[in-house]
């Protein structure tokens, strides 16, 4: 398809405000004018104005400021009432990604123009159509989407509207359980191991203990190590879903800041897990 370029276009444009009248008609024979329908023509003084404002919207369109230049060429119409000048505020709404009134002011000049420019001007029409067609099925799209709750996960994950991220919640309650029951192990090997004094004493330069003790103290040994896995490793395990829950839930997103987690807890003889957080 081939289209007038912006600066050859703008060119025809000004040479149609300052042009006279049989100029204009032996260059350009419009459809229908909107002078001729208002049975009155624009004054010396006003063309010479609305030459200016074309001007001037040319500058504006030259250095990307289309919003301006749109209302330049505007004024400049109303004053001209030169049809071509719709073109150019067809393109500069073009730039400004607004199909809508670059197509209702394209469409305008299409009526004015003369009909070797018709076959162009149709094609540019048809992609515009096509593209406010593309445009308005997005939105719809999206509008859909939003209404349907934002098309959250429909395996269990996180959903927009506060809903609860079911894998972190499980994850943290069974790292919980885990961490609870290596806290227990723990308190278990602190009652079943002998008390040092009653049962071992030093011979030489070495510590020891009653063949009678060796069996509690052995199996107080085996519960604290299997104690201290289980307290560490279930503690993990829950703080990691504990901070899916915290950033998963209600829509959040994964890279938010965690405000709670679960973190080993120390006692006297024995451990356990506890929930800290912050506001």
């Amino acid at each position: 398809m081939i289209r007038r370029a912006p600066v050859l276009a703008l060119a025809v444009g000004l040479s149609l405000l300052v042009g006279t009248p049989a100029s204009q008609a032996q260059t350009k024979k419009p459809a229908a004018s909107t002078n001729a329908a208002a049975g009155k023509k624009p004054t010396a003084k006003q063309l010479a104005e609305a030459k200016r404002l074309f001007e001037k919207g040319a500058e504006l369109y030259g250095k990307g400021s289309y919003e301006q230049a749109i209302e330049a060429w505007e004024m400049s119409y109303e004053l001209s009432k030169k049809e071509l000048i719709l073109e150019s505020i067809a393109n500069a709404y073009e730039r400004l990604g607004q199909a809508e009134n670059a197509r209702e002011y394209l469409a305008r000049w299409r009526e004015a123009a003369p009909p070797e420019e018709h076959a162009d001007l149709d094609a540019r029409l048809k992609n515009l159509d096509d593209r406010i067609a593309r445009e308005k099925a997005s939105k719809e799209k999206a509008e859909q989407d939003k209404r349907d709750g934002g098309g959250g996960d429909a395996g269990g994950g996180a959903t927009e509207g506060g809903g609860i991220f079911v894998p972190g919640l499980v994850m943290a309650g069974l790292g919980a359980g885990i961490a609870v029951t290596g806290g227990v192990l723990d308190i278990v090997a602190a009652t079943r191991r002998p008390d040092e004094a009653a049962v071992c004493g030093p011979v030489g330069d070495k510590q020891l203990c009653r063949a009678s003790a060796r069996s509690d103290i052995e199996t107080s040994n085996r519960l604290a190590i299997a104690g201290d896995v289980l307290l560490f490793g279930g503690a993990a395990v829950a703080a990691v879903g504990v901070v899916l829950v915290v950033t998963q839930s209600g829509g959040k997103k994964s890279d938010a800041e965690p405000k709670a987690a679960v973190v080993p807890l120390y006692l006297p003889g024995g451990g356990g897990v506890s929930v800290v957080g912050r506001f």
